[in-house]
């Protein structure tokens, strides 16, 4: 069943287009949702698709009546345990409500119909079918559990460890051997935490005889020490089972190997903060990378410097020669930028042909300008890729820290300011931020 509430649902049936609009109006008040149709064909198809609370069914209609239709509804299974009230303006002689009972009514609803009279007799069907859908909620719930933990058993993947009151071990599962690699007569009657070598871990125990004192189930990350002699990281869940005074009598420790969640989690980091096509530093690693240097710089009475780095008609590449041949060479740059800069300062590629380079820990100025004019001779030098002789030059901007502003964002904006100034005057080539560029 949906989280969602899920309305009980009344089908009425009438032939006359007057009536439905009446009814409908007459169950407006009621939190439910109203389905109405013509003709008897029509109610047969609806309660193939729907489960309704109660279906106000009108016994005047033409090719197939009211009882007919009542009939075909009981002789089906899925059904035949509808409600059904009438909704007649015919002879209330015996002979007719007897008719209509033996058809599959519960009850009769007589035109003209007294409103109040409408609303109490669906209201009972509409409680019966919330106490219907509330025990259906329940029987599912309790059918999910039952799968789930029939599941959690079958598979037995994880690592189960049976702890007796004083914390030692009284079972464990083969999951659990395998994972501490150890056999089980090593483990049964040791300290369950003796092979835990994290910091806070024991505290656990000290906890394990206080009432109240480990939450219902205590969850953790940490290193657990193999039989061998290695660690390998584990997640754990710690479940302390309590008597009715609240005191722990034993408790389930479920635990495992999270070796390879780890080792994704780290290649996700590192592709969040690294270029897919070039393999340098993103934008967000750029910008962590500076605001640390910046940092270190003031620390230290050193300077930091920016160069943006944009290459010359890149896109003429791109259009002439296809997409295939522009991302050739925008790694044969990139492996040039490595050769031009020391190790510890960061190349980037921030998207398309643009391109950055952090220098940190700058000594002199003079250091700056060998580097701009490595890259600017670097990059100018002929590429050979795939049968094609290609030459492009690049324009370069640089801001130095202090100077040229002492926040990421000044630096970054003198620095591309620089750049556009290099283009500007005729490309392939570089310049310093100075005051008032650019305007």
């Amino acid at each position: 069943m949906s989280k969602q509430q899920i309305l009980p649902k009344v089908l009425v049936v009438d032939d006359r287009p007057e009536n439905l609009l009446a009814i409908g109006k007459l169950l407006k008040p009621l939190d439910i949702e109203v389905i109405k149709v013509s003709s008897g064909e029509e109610a047969l198809a609806q309660v193939l698709r729907h489960q309704f609370a109660v279906i106000l069914l009108d016994v005047q209609m033409p090719v197939m009546d009211g009882f007919e239709t009542a009939q075909l509804m009981r002789a089906n299974k899925t059904t035949a345990t509808i409600p059904i009230i009438f909704v007649t303006a015919i002879s209330k002689e015996d002979k007719h409500v007897t008719m209509g009972y033996e058809s599959g009514a519960v009850d009769y609803l007589y035109k003209p119909i007294i409103p109040d009279i409408l609303l109490g007799k669906v209201k009972v069907f509409l409680k019966l079918e919330t106490q219907r859908l509330e025990m259906q909620a329940l029987t599912e719930n309790l059918r999910e559990m039952s799968e789930r933990n029939q599941l959690l058993l079958d598979s037995a993947g994880e690592g189960i460890i049976g702890i007796r009151r004083d914390g030692t071990v009284e079972f464990v599962n083969p999951a659990a051997i395998e994972i501490l690699n150890a056999k089980e007569e090593e483990l049964k009657g040791l300290p369950v935490f003796s092979w835990f070598n994290e910091p806070g871990v024991d505290d656990l125990i000290a906890k394990w005889g206080q009432k109240g004192g480990l939450e219902a189930v205590y969850r953790q990350i940490c290193c657990v020490k193999r039989a061998n002699g290695k660690s390998i990281p584990i997640e754990f869940n710690l479940s302390p089972m309590r008597n009715k005074k609240g005191e722990i009598t034993g408790g389930v420790l479920v635990f495992w190997d999270i070796t390879e969640r780890i080792q994704l989690e780290e290649q996700l980091t590192q592709m969040a903060k690294y270029d897919d096509l070039t393999g340098l530093a993103n934008r967000g690693l750029f910008m962590e990378f500076l605001n640390t240097s910046l940092a270190r710089s003031e620390r230290r009475g050193r300077n930091t410097a920016v160069l943006f780095i944009d290459l010359d008609h890149f896109k003429q590449v791109n259009d002439t020669l296809g997409h295939d041949i522009g991302d050739d060479l925008l790694t044969n740059v990139a492996e040039r930028l490595h050769c031009c800069v020391r190790e510890g300062d960061l190349i980037a590629r921030l998207g398309g042909d643009e391109f950055a380079i952090i220098l940190d820990d700058i000594a002199q100025s003079n250091d700056v300008t060998q580097v701009a004019e490595k890259i600017v001779t670097s990059i100018s030098e002929p590429y050979q890729l795939s049968g094609h002789d290609l030459n492009i030059s690049t324009s370069v901007g640089i801001a130095t820290w202090p100077e040229c502003g002492r926040e990421p964002k000044e630096l970054i904006k003198a620095a591309d300011t620089a750049m556009y100034v290099t283009k500007k005057s005729g490309r392939h080539g570089y310049n310093f931020f100075t005051p008032g560029m650019g305007q």
